[in-house]
């Protein structure tokens, strides 16, 4: 049983709590700026204007005493100003201004007072508001109070923290909200992927992830998943088929090997006769060898090895290959041919190409019949890259066969009888490949009849001559 995502540990939800945090911290940030740029602004503006004219009275009450201080106030408060005045006696009790009593009576010299008032205007009607000033004792103990009426900007300032605050109540909730719900959906595709990788892991291997189209993230992650269960199928499949393949093909020598030995053994001494078993016998010893050989190769190519890539002259290899077989076609009744261009060179390693290339020319020479033609001819083409083509007249092989016989140890029935592995082309494909190019197989130089032949191409970017 496949385990289960929880929503809070997946990383859709943590982004999204990443996210509510920062919109909160951003919603924070706004109501220091506005409080700034607002109501502190407005709280700083208020403080200076009533520390001015508490300065004004208490210089006032110095110069002229409680008669001069009470008429100045009296004054002061008739006009219609932003400025808020009130005057009590020591205990609190009030003498003339704007209020009728005191918002709290004062235990300092002067001390910085913010309140809520209410006064009843010249129409008589109750005035509510803010008020922000300096409130303290002066000489011989009278109380005076200047505030600013801090009005509609307190109030305007007051609904728009509120508002920011509810924005970022908003903001955090959506965002957890939208958090969870794409948590919900991203871990749904998560869990169809990781219920694939159990099934596969469990051996089904024809299990693949769903793919729903969206062309995604997911999707594209799907795709390659099931890329790679493709690729890991086909492995499994050849490995399977490998060890049927290497087991059928080396039996044959091991039997034969073991019954010349045994023959050998049963038979009287013979000097000559014991001689001609023990060479079979090498002979056997050595087609298994060969076997191994092969696949040992054919794994380093394939396999992990670092290989070191040079510049290869391949106008050059492939005419000293030519030299080199036409001696062995001619002895066995063939005609090797070679047109090659000057000024071919690639990136890559020079005894592998030379290997793959040997292997294409010996597998046309094998199955090409008596007097049969093998031609090799090289060229640059118009895209750029180096073709590589042995073509022969010889039986060939059918178009449905042609992509079978370059996995490793595919052999068709037709060729059993000839020796060999199977790993002459598989080994040609995997060099092509670590050479970032490709082998393909077409009809040769038989023409349509049944003798329609095999063209081996091999195709491999090109590097420049100079």
């Amino acid at each position: 049983m496949r385990p289960s995502l929880s929503l809070l540990r997946t990383t859709t939800f943590r982004l999204a709590l990443a996210q509510a945090g920062i919109v909160f911290a951003f919603v924070l940030a706004l109501l220091a700026y506005v409080y700034l740029a607002t109501v502190g602004q407005l709280n700083a503006d208020a403080d200076l204007l009533a520390d001015q004219e508490y300065a004004a009275l208490d210089r006032a009450y110095a110069e002229g005493g409680i008669r001069r201080l009470n008429q100045e106030v009296v004054e002061r408060a008739a006009r219609q100003g932003p400025l808020l005045y009130v005057l009590a006696e020591n205990n609190g009790t009030v003498i003339t201004g704007d209020f009728q009593q005191l918002p709290a009576v004062p235990t300092a010299a002067a001390e910085r007072v913010d309140f809520n008032f209410e006064r009843i205007d010249e129409e008589g009607a109750a005035v509510r508001g803010r008020a922000r000033g300096q409130m303290g004792r002066l000489l011989n103990g009278p109380i005076l109070l200047v505030a600013r009426d801090l009005g509609d900007s307190a109030l305007i300032s007051g609904r728009i923290t509120s508002v920011l605050w509810s924005v970022a109540f908003i903001g955090v909730v959506l965002s957890i909200a939208s958090g969870l719900i794409g948590s919900w959906l991203a871990t749904r595709r998560v869990e169809a992927l990781s219920a694939t990788a159990h099934e596969v892991m469990g051996g089904n291997l024809s299990s693949r992830a769903p793919v729903r189209g969206e062309n995604d993230e997911f999707d594209a992650l799907a795709l390659a998943i099931n890329a790679m269960l493709d690729r890991l199928q086909h492995l499994m499949q050849v490995s399977r088929t490998a060890g049927d393949a290497i087991a059928h093909d080396l039996r044959s020598p091991l039997t034969r090997f073991r019954q010349k030995l045994e023959a050998a053994l049963e038979a009287p001494p013979n000097s000559e006769a014991d001689r001609e078993a023990l060479r079979i016998a090498l002979d056997e010893a050595d087609s298994v060898l060969d076997t191994f050989s092969a696949v040992l190769k054919l794994a380093r190519v394939e396999g992990s090895v670092t290989w070191r890539f040079e510049r290869v002259n391949v106008t050059s290899i492939l005419r000293e290959l030519v030299d080199f077989y036409e001696p062995a076609a001619e002895e066995q009744d063939r005609t090797l041919k070679g047109e090659v261009e000057d000024g071919l060179y690639i990136h890559g390693e020079p005894g592998l190409f030379t290997q793959a290339v040997s292997n294409l020319i010996e597998n046309a020479l094998k199955y090409t019949y008596a007097n049969g033609r093998v031609e090799l001819r090289a060229v640059r083409r118009p895209d750029g890259r180096i073709e590589i083509a042995v073509s022969d007249d010889g039986p060939g092989i059918s178009p449905t066969d042609r992509d079978r016989v370059l996995e490793r140890f595919v052999r068709l029935e037709s060729a059993r009888s000839t020796p060999g592995a199977g790993l002459g082309l598989s080994l040609v494909a995997a060099v092509a490949r670590l050479h970032k190019g490709g082998l393909h197989l077409r009809d040769g130089l038989g023409g349509q009849g049944e003798r329609k032949g095999l063209g081996a191409v091999l195709v491999l970017p090109a590097m420049s001559d100079h």
